[in-house]
C-alpha cells in the first residue's frame, strides 16, 4: 500500500506544503528521462486547436501530435508523486498480546511525495488526437467508476429486500 504525504523541504524554505500544478502529457514515444526539463519552451510548443479548445498540436522532433485535454472530474486531484524509502509507522504495535505470532503481518505502507497536482492531463497520437476510446482518455473515468463501486454502501432499499 502507498500514502501521499506533502515533499519534505529543506530548513528555512517557503511555502513548506505548496505544491506545483501542472499538465501531465502522454506521448506516444519513449524518452528516456524522468524529471522536469529546464526551459521547456525550447523543447516543446502546443497550440490549441482553432475549432476545438479540447484539441491541441505540437510538433516534437519533426513529427506531429494531436493532442486530446482530458479533465479530471470535480471532486478529485491528479497528483504528481515520487517513491521514497520512508514507510508509515506500524500500527501493530497496539495490537492485542492475545493475537498469535503466526497471525498476518501488517503490510507496510510505503510513502509517496507528492511533487505537484494537476486538473487535466493530455493524451497525444500521431497524426491524429486520440479518440474518446482511447485507455488513457478512458482510463481516468473506469477507474473512478470503480472506486465508487468498491467504495460505496449498500442503499437502504437493497437491506430492505
Amino acid at each position: 500500500m502507498f500514502a501521499i504525504q506533502p515533499q519534505q523541504q529543506s530548513s528555512g524554505s517557503e511555502n513548506a506544503n505548496s505544491t506545483d500544478n501542472v499538465t501531465p502529457n502522454i506521448l506516444p514515444c519513449r524518452i528516456h528521462h524522468d524529471g522536469p526539463v529546464p526551459r521547456l519552451n525550447r523543447y516543446w510548443r502546443s497550440e490549441a486547436d482553432e475549432k476545438d479548445k479540447n484539441l491541441r498540436t505540437a510538433y516534437f522532433r519533426g513529427r506531429k501530435l494531436r493532442g486530446r485535454r482530458v479533465a479530471i472530474p470535480e471532486g478529485y486531484e491528479g497528483v504528481v508523486a515520487l517513491p521514497t524509502e520512508r514507510l508509515m509507522p506500524s500500527t501493530q504495535g497496539n495490537a492485542s498480546p492475545m493475537i498469535s505470532e503466526e497471525a498476518e503481518q501488517e503490510e507496510p505502507v510505503k510513502v509517496l511525495e507528492k511533487q505537484a497536482t494537476f486538473n487535466e492531463y493530455v493524451v497525444w497520437g500521431h497524426e491524429f488526437a486520440p479518440g474518446a476510446d482511447d485507455s488513457f482518455v478512458k482510463g481516468v473515468e473506469e477507474w473512478l467508476k470503480l472506486a465508487e463501486v468498491i467504495h460505496c454502501q449498500p442503499s437502504d432499499e437493497k437491506k430492505s429486500s
